[in-house]
């Protein structure tokens, strides 16, 4: 996966789960943000963003 594939993947869900679910208030949509951002991270860290980015479908659905 590349970086530009996982930009575009996280902001489809992150806009998926802020329309469908409606998400209030800019605190969670950061929340949301910022376990994209780690899960980025996390997968750049391990050399695979797939992971990554399960990591963060994870860390989203646990600190919502």
């Amino acid at each position: 996966m590349d970086i530009l594939y996982y930009i575009g993947a996280a902001a489809i869900y992150i806009m998926t789960v802020h329309f469908a679910f409606a998400t209030k208030g800019q605190f969670n949509l950061f929340i949301i943000g910022g376990a994209f951002l780690l899960g980025g991270v996390v997968g750049w860290y391990l050399q695979s963003l797939a992971t990554g980015f399960v990591l963060s479908i994870i860390l989203s659905l646990a600190l919502w």
